[in-house]
């Protein structure tokens, strides 16, 4: 199965627990996504990689238009379910490939993303169509969990992510984060950091896949009692194993 038909199927079973899961409806965290970009009514804004529309219904009271684009057709109707039960109307909701953007050169005013640059094979070329649909002057921001700057750390944290959603393909470092929005041509002109806490059983029952949970914990379980942290502080409180999402929002800046 290649990676695009694997994440229509993991977010096809996803998209009714990820639409109430707490971790992405949080409202700090919506806040923060709001803030940096700054919506204004003579913007236009594309949410890339959408979901069930979270993103979108939030910014949209302040836009002049949202454009919600997502690859999984069950999430798209999430999102327009969501925005139409919050009575909006200045949305467009359009179905297709984050590596092949379907829009003109300079369409939006702010690309928006969250947590969707984990699950693309070619990170690179979908940071060169955000900044190809970006008007000159205009905002990219990207919000997305990070590893360890460890490597070893780095590559446990994936594979326990891989273990609970097969579409999971890489969180990057801060580091590499930075680099791979610079790399692309942007000028970052701000970073917030923040950490959510997790623990297993919200974090597990998104995926709506249960039979992956017995395996999945024992293996967490045993790293944490061991000691051993995957650069996400894993640990066993006497319940459930815990740890910690360590996030990196960066607002970053079109300039040519």
């Amino acid at each position: 199965m290649d990676s695009q038909s694997r994440v229509r199927e993991e977010f096809a079973r996803q998209a009714d627990s990820l639409s109430v899961a707490p971790a992405f409806t949080d409202a700090e965290v919506l806040e923060k996504i709001r803030a940096a970009t700054s919506p204004t009514k003579t913007m236009r804004i594309l949410d890339l990689g959408c979901g069930p529309g979270i993103i979108s219904a939030a910014l949209a009271p302040h836009a002049q238009e949202v454009v919600a684009f997502d690859l999984t057709p069950e999430m798209l109707e999430k999102a327009r379910q969501r925005c139409k039960e919050a009575g909006l109307s200045n949305l467009r909701f359009e179905l297709g490939r984050a590596e092949q953007l379907p829009f003109a050169d300079r369409s939006f005013d702010a690309v928006v993303t969250r947590l969707t640059l984990h699950h693309f094979p070619d990170p690179q070329q979908v940071m060169a169509e955000t900044v190809r649909v970006t008007g000159s002057g205009g905002k990219v921001i990207v919000a997305d969990v990070v590893s360890s700057e460890n490597a070893d750390e780095a590559a446990l944290h994936n594979a326990l992510e891989i273990l609970r959603d097969p579409s999971h393909l890489q969180m990057l470092s801060a580091s590499r984060l930075l680099g791979l929005i610079t790399g692309a041509g942007l000028r970052v002109t701000a970073t917030s950091t923040w950490e959510m806490q997790r623990d297993f059983e919200e974090w597990i029952r998104i995926t709506n896949a249960p039979e992956r949970a017995k395996p999945l914990f024992t293996v967490m379980l045993t790293l944490a009692k061991a000691g051993i942290h995957a650069g996400i502080d894993l640990r066993f409180d006497g319940k459930t194993v815990l740890f910690k999402h360590h996030w990196l929002l960066v607002t970053a800046q079109k300039d040519r």
